[in-house]
């Protein structure tokens, strides 16, 4: 794997899941965290609007991966405020 040379990482937006399993709307927190491709070694910042579980699933994966360093600089937004630790997926 060759590296891109460190810059500002491009932005990935995954996009909003603002429902519940029965189509309700639901509050939503923007979880984004940065790490390297796979492929190409590109910096990149992952960013994904989600509910409160949805953190909770994805924030469990994403631990995991800051664990094995392959993910870094991880955000739980609630508007512009940080509430990354609010969530249990990041208090261990």
């Amino acid at each position: 794997m060759t590296l891109i040379a460190d810059t500002e990482p491009r932005v990935i937006d995954l996009g909003t899941i603002d429902r519940d399993a029965d189509g309700k709307f639901v509050k939503t927190y923007t979880l984004a965290y940065e790490k390297r491709t796979e492929t190409t070694g590109e910096l990149v910042r992952v960013v994904r609007h989600l509910p409160a579980a949805g953190v909770e699933t994805i924030g469990a994966h994403v631990s995991r991966w800051a664990d094995e360093a392959k993910a870094w600089n991880i955000q739980v937004l609630d508007g512009t405020e940080d509430v990354t630790f609010d969530f249990k997926c990041f208090q261990d």
